[in-house]
């Protein structure tokens, strides 16, 4: 696959959480590697995961708004609005 991205990808395999829709549905994730406009990310299914979310990373107190800019087997990339 081509790497577009014009940012170093910074791995950082830590635990998040997906978070969507008006009843906070969750799910958890592993975000495998960080840039300042995006995530990589994997996740048990990508079935079910809408095209925008909120994206909390332990650690961080941020929450971060995402879209799903690809989706391959059980990986996401994503950015961040």
């Amino acid at each position: 696959m081509l790497d577009r991205r014009n940012d170093v990808r910074v791995p950082v395999n830590t635990v998040g959480a997906i978070k969507f829709g008006a009843a906070g549905n969750t799910l958890p994730c592993i975000v495998i590697d960080l840039t300042p406009l995006g995530a990589g990310l994997t996740v048990a299914s990508t079935f079910g995961i809408p095209a925008t979310f909120q994206l909390t990373i332990k650690g961080e107190v941020q929450t971060r708004y995402c879209r799903v800019i690809w989706a391959q087997g059980n990986q996401l990339g994503v950015s961040f609005d």
